[in-house]
């Protein structure tokens, strides 16, 4: 079914999770950024929100509400049909109409990052294009998966079995949807956590779209470092040279580095497993 056309944002002082009696069929999902959590609603619930905050003194403080369109969310963008990589990326609502040879990906975007629209997502795909026509990986980790994008287009590409990691539970709804969409539920093991925790993982492909901090963090841990292949993203600007002067002492060597509109996607390879 379509988005719906009005979000009803609540922003609350502490890390909360609603209770299960304000989490019902408008509750789009609770989304956690620093001391702060922004719960999503289709309806209003302003009243119901501050009555739940007023009823546990401690729980966490309302600061805000926002009343906006569906399109105005920074990461609900309109999202048409989009050809991308060889994927044809479509929306659940509508008939996908992919051009001959192209992957059908089909998407409920959400509230999450990875609709095919942002520069970091359309880098990805076309490095993941790029591993898949070297040596296809069968085995794919991805870290930040936020939509499910990345996951669902490794699987088109002949990939056995993804592990997802997301550490936003809005995010991992919206990802677990669209495997359901696309029939793949069966074969991405998809994990609510925070990236680094799984970083000792098996796999042949590294997928990791995700934020500077985190990225830096996973190149310094050696249980990290033991994969084939590897695609960061989440890079901007300045960052990258941050980022490639970590990567100098590592076992990992840069194939390729694109970017878009300041936006960086590098693809590693681990010197240890070339031939």
């Amino acid at each position: 079914m379509p988005p719906p056309e009005r979000l009803y944002v609540y922003e609350v002082l502490g890390r909360v999770s609603p209770p299960t009696w304000l989490t019902g069929e408008d509750f789009l999902g609770c989304w956690r950024e620093g001391d702060c959590s922004y719960l999503f609603f289709s309806q209003p619930r302003s009243r119901e929100v501050q009555a739940w905050l007023a009823a546990n003194p401690g729980l966490g403080q309302y600061l805000s509400e926002t009343d906006l369109n569906y399109a105005d969310w920074e990461a609900g963008q309109p999202f048409r049909p989009l050809s991308l990589a060889g994927f044809h990326l479509s929306p659940i609502w509508e008939e996908p109409a992919p051009r001959p040879g192209e992957l059908v990906l089909r998407l409920e975007p959400g509230l999450a990052f990875g609709s095919g629209y942002h520069p970091t997502t359309r880098l990805c795909l076309a490095l993941v294009r790029e591993v898949f026509d070297q040596a296809p990986p069968a085995q794919v980790l991805d870290l930040g998966t936020g939509t499910g994008i990345l996951a669902l287009a490794c699987l088109a590409l002949g990939a056995r079995r993804v592990v997802a990691v997301e550490y936003n539970d809005l995010a991992v709804r919206t990802a677990a949807r669209n495997l359901r969409h696309n029939r793949r539920e069966r074969e991405v093991l998809l994990i609510q956590g925070d990236a680094r925790h799984f970083a000792y993982l098996p796999a042949d492909l590294v997928l990791a779209n995700i934020h500077l901090d985190v990225l830096l963090d996973l190149v310094a841990l050696p249980r990290f470092l033991d994969k084939q292949w590897y695609i960061f993203s989440g890079i901007l600007g300045a960052q990258m040279e941050r980022f490639q002067a970590r990567l100098q002492d590592s076992p990992l060597s840069i194939l390729s580095v694109r970017d878009e509109n300041l936006w960086f996607a590098v693809l590693a390879r681990n010197v240890r497993h070339q031939a």
